[in-house]
Parts: structure tokens; C-alpha cells; sequence
């Protein structure tokens, strides 16, 4: 029997196979690292305007935002953060869903505890370089943290 002839059709359908199997799967795991390294970014952004916050007694929202913008780093894709910081008025025993909004330099009625909360939002959306078909050419990509400071 002669297999010379044979041998050479596996060659070419292996490629074929890496071709239209393996590539495609290598870009999908680009796109995904891309996405991972972005989504760690962002949480490291949030870590550190909570850092900042608890740290800096009265912080100021610019102030916890310019944070979370030094935690994330100055290289693309752009960071959007916002910040807020609320009070309420809380029982011992209670948390802030349970207390009742005030200002934060205003006083709570006896037997309760002025707390401040400081709630912390980092958004940014990633070009993906290979999108699949299907899917848009960008991912969105958010992460939230809400602190009580004080």
C-alpha cells in the first residue's frame, strides 16, 4: 500500500483545523485578557478612593474621586468616577438602610450614632481588538463600593 498521498491530506486539514479553530479561540483570549486587566484596574481605582476616605477625616467627593483617578493610572482607557458621601442617623443596632437620612453636620436624635458613607463608582468601556461577531466592539465594564467612614 502506498500512503504517501495520505499523509499529506492530514497536513493540510491540520491547518486548515489551527486555522479555523485555534486562531480564533487565541484572539477570544486576548479579548479576554484585555478585559481582566481593565477590570482589575478598576477595582484597585475603587480600593484606593475607600483607602483615601477612610483615612482623610471630612473627605471631600473631588477629593475621593481624584483618588480613585490616582489608583487607576492615567493610561487608556479613560476612568469616569464619582463619588458621594451621605449621613444618617442609626440606632445602635442598625444599619443605614434602617436609620434615617441627615446632614452631616447636623445631629441625630438620643440614643443615636451620626454615621457618613461614602459610596464610590468607576465605569470605563474597553475597545476589544478582536470582537466577536455578535457582540459590540466594546465592553462596558463598572465596579461599586459603599464604606461607612465614620
Amino acid at each position: 500500500m502506498n500512503r504517501g498521498g495520505q499523509c499529506g491530506s492530514v497536513s493540510v486539514e491540520a491547518a486548515l483545523a489551527l486555522g479555523v479553530i485555534l486562531v480564533p479561540l487565541l484572539l477570544g483570549v486576548v479579548d479576554l485578557g484585555d478585559g481582566i486587566i481593565v477590570r482589575m484596574r478598576l477595582d484597585r481605582a475603587v480600593q484606593a478612593a475607600l483607602f483615601y476616605a477612610w483615612g482623610t477625616p471630612g473627605p471631600s467627593t473631588s477629593a475621593v474621586q481624584s483618588a480613585a483617578q490616582s489608583g487607576y493610572g492615567a493610561s487608556s482607557p479613560a476612568l469616569t468616577a464619582t463619588a458621594g458621601i451621605a449621613c444618617y442617623c442609626i440606632a445602635p443596632t442598625g444599619t443605614r438602610q434602617s436609620g434615617t437620612a441627615e446632614s452631616c453636620s447636623g445631629t441625630c436624635t438620643p440614643g443615636e450614632t451620626l454615621g457618613t458613607w461614602v459610596t464610590i463608582d468607576a465605569s470605563t468601556s474597553v475597545s476589544l481588538p478582536f470582537p466577536l461577531p455578535g457582540w459590540g466592539s466594546s465592553l462596558a465594564l463598572s465596579s461599586t463600593a459603599t464604606a461607612r467612614i465614620q
